[in-house]
């Protein structure tokens, strides 16, 4: 790590990294460039035999730069460059100009050339696609077509998500639906084999439109710019995600489907889609200065908890600078109106995933421009190069995974709960409930909560995340930790004492043959005990 006075404030600037002639670059080396207000440019490279490297372009802030330059030495192929696009067509690519529009469409994705193609709003429009990015191409780039909206009430011509792929697809993942809320037309995905042998998830996305999340940023953003009153409240417009279904459908995705459908397997994920709403990082205070944010700070739920879950926004990792690289993808056909549009996302999550770039796709390309329409859809493209790192390469070898007992398949009881304040609460995957202890009239300590897993697994330890309002009592401070495999014979298998605060808390142990765990409080803060959310780790 170099910490760089300069005068340079306002420019735009790259960092050259190199040996100086004494030595090799590593296999794998990451720069990451560092204002006062956090990362504003980083790059991961592979220099293979060159003398530097070079960073992506960035604008210097004011005050010192922190530059850190990383090399990693291994022997051998590192693993497999993937350029993954996401694009929600329209309208099955017919909604700007018909049957026209979608051999265009072909046509752009055969230019950025994907290895990986997520498509919302197919409809009816899979197989066409498959043939025409297919049409010429040697046996070993020829794509594949999965039809993830394959349920019967959505055929013909509401097959909304598909995936193609050059790669072997070795599974297709059944589609688990939620009455009322979501079906196969929302969320499912496949497994594929890159050459090397590493598995990858791939799942396809669409969360639900209504209670427009853009629509009240940009009318704040206009109301605020010309002076006008304000219709909505901050409060208010981060609101939308939760009316009707955007945040219950990503907690059912989160927490319930790819969990179910992955428990024991450890291989990376990318989830890629159109989810109708604005990145909480873009909208952070960092950024809200920045054009088209009006001085907003919006901290967005359903971006939040995907990042809590541990996947990473490419866009934004690759293009840390939201004033410089706002990455809208709504709309270039409509326009982009007051405030940058991002709803459209390629996630990953895995320590095997790099990302090399990433970048939007919303303009035609120059052969069609001389069509009266803007663009071939409504949604801008996404396109995000990574390279996949073989797990049997990594330093220090396979990465050891932790894995969560899935909610869905949890139940909870105790020994004491307040109305409104139940012991499910606790694995609801909602920070914002929690379980807590009588109060009218209180109910001293020590008091337990009793989890059922739900099957029997080897566990290795548990989370507590204390409640999240930020008020004083309940908060967990001593504690003794039950194992039992049958319910009824326990064993004490941890004690400890936690800090008085509200950061995450954990217990590490290791038991075999566990159905159910007990946490018991002996200590808590007003002699009361909560749980915002508990987690149970495990290994397979």
């Amino acid at each position: 790590m170099h910490t760089v006075p300069h005068h340079a404030a306002g420019q735009e600037c790259k960092v050259w990294a190199g040996s100086g002639g004494h030595a090799g670059l590593g296999n794998e080396v990451q720069i990451t460039v560092s204002g006062e207000e956090g990362v504003i440019a980083r790059k991961v490279l592979y220099p293979e035999g060159e003398a530097e490297v070079v960073s992506s372009e960035f604008d210097v802030p004011q005050g010192e730069l922190h530059i850190a330059v990383n090399h990693e030495y291994t022997e051998g192929a590192l693993g497999t460059r993937v350029r993954v696009m996401e694009w929600n067509i329209w309208g099955g690519g017919r909604s700007a100009g018909g049957q026209e529009n979608v051999e265009q469409i072909i046509e752009v994705i055969r230019h950025e050339n994907p290895d990986v193609l997520f498509t919302i709003e197919t409809y009816a429009s899979g197989e066409k696609m498959l043939e025409g990015i297919n049409e010429g191409l040697p046996e070993h780039l020829r794509y594949s077509g999965i039809k993830v909206t394959n349920q019967a009430a959505h055929q013909p011509n509401d097959d909304n998500l598909w995936i193609f792929t050059r790669y072997p697809v070795i599974k297709q993942y059944p589609i688990i639906s939620h009455a009322g809320l979501m079906s196969g037309f929302h969320f499912g995905g496949v497994k594929i084999q890159l050459p090397d042998g590493q598995e990858v998830n791939l799942f396809n996305t669409w969360l639900y439109h209504d209670g427009w999340a853009w629509d009240a940023v940009n009318q704040t953003v206009g109301e605020i710019t010309y002076g006008i009153p304000r219709t909505y409240t901050n409060a208010e417009i981060v609101a939308t995600d939760l009316q009707p279904r955007r945040m219950q459908m990503i907690r059912k995705i989160l927490y319930e489907n790819y969990p179910r459908l992955l428990t024991g397997d450890s291989s990376p994920i990318i989830m890629a889609g159109d989810f109708n709403t604005m990145s909480a990082e873009d909208w952070s205070s960092r950024f809200a200065d920045a054009p088209g944010h009006a001085g907003l700070v919006l901290q967005w739920p359903v971006t939040t908890l995907i990042q809590e879950e541990g996947f990473i926004d490419t866009y934004r990792w690759a293009n840390p600078d939201a004033a410089r690289d706002p990455g809208s993808t709504w709309s270039p056909y409509h326009g982009f109106g007051m405030a940058p549009g991002r709803i459209d996302y390629i996630w990953t999550k895995g320590q095997e995933i790099r990302v090399l770039d990433s970048y939007t796709v919303d303009e035609m390309l120059p052969e069609h421009q001389n069509r009266a329409v803007p663009f071939y859809s409504d949604h801008a493209a996404v396109v995000t190069d990574l390279m996949i790192r073989n797990r049997n390469r990594l330093p220090g070898g396979p990465p050891q995974v932790e894995h969560v007992v899935p909610r869905f398949q949890m139940t909870a009881t105790s020994t004491s709960e307040h109305a409104g304040y139940e012991a499910s609460k606790a694995i609801d995957g909602n920070r914002d409930t929690m379980w807590h202890t009588e109060w009218a009239p209180q109910e001293p300590l020590p008091q337990s909560i009793l989890l059922d897993l739900g099957d029997v697994y080897n566990v290795t330890g548990l989370d507590y995340q204390t409640r999240t309002d930020f008020k004083p009592d309940g908060i967990v401070t001593g504690y003794n930790i039950y194992v039992s495999s049958d319910g009824e014979s326990f064993m004490k298998i941890a004690d400890g004492v936690w800090e008085h605060d509200y950061s995450p808390k954990k217990a590490d142990f290791s038991a075999g043959g566990v159905r159910f765990i007990k946490l018991e409080a002996t200590q808590g803060s007003g002699n009361a005990a909560s749980a915002a959310e508990i987690k149970v780790r495990f290994q397979p």
